[in-house]
């Protein structure tokens, strides 16, 4: 469970890795999302956007206080078919909360250059070597050139 100012322990570390692996299992011999030791990086990629650090928080919070998890001495304690019991709950309970957590661990995910030689994505801007575009025609703003001006100055 996240401290009181609303950090992110080691504990917390952890439990989100296995999270991770769950919603982004390993695929042979590549690892899933957890195994790519992506927790630091969803954290702060959390950071950006307050509905992205709220899900995530809210996410590691419900976790953290599943009856289950408490009576079997936490997350990690439960076997695989609980652990995704436990994550069902959590996403009925928070369905809001838990699409921001997923799609955070989307982003980490596919956004890490492992991932992207693995799936053979080429991390490169479309422009120069992407799609070909028709030469400009200037032609285009001409409707706009004979337009009055429909703003004020600024003085």
């Amino acid at each position: 469970m996240p401290t009181s100012d609303r950090q992110i322990t080691h504990t917390d570390r952890v439990l989100l890795a296995r999270v991770m692996d769950l919603i982004i299992p390993s695929d042979g011999d590549f690892p899933g999302a957890g195994g790519l030791e992506l927790a630091k990086d969803l954290e702060r990629a959390s950071q950006r956007y307050g509905r992205l650090r709220s899900g995530l928080l809210s996410v590691l919070d419900a976790l953290s206080l599943d009856i289950a998890s408490r009576i079997e001495g936490g997350f990690a304690a439960l076997d695989e078919e609980r652990q995704i019991a436990s994550l069902k709950t959590v996403e009925a309970d928070l369905p809001d909360q838990f699409a921001v957590f997923v799609e955070l661990i989307y982003e980490t995910y596919y956004t890490d250059d492992r991932v992207h030689s693995r799936i053979g994505w080429a991390g490169r801007p479309p422009q120069p070597e992407g799609f070909d575009l028709e030469p400009w025609d200037p032609s285009i703003l001409e409707t706009a050139r004979k337009r009055e001006p429909f703003w004020r100055g600024a003085s």
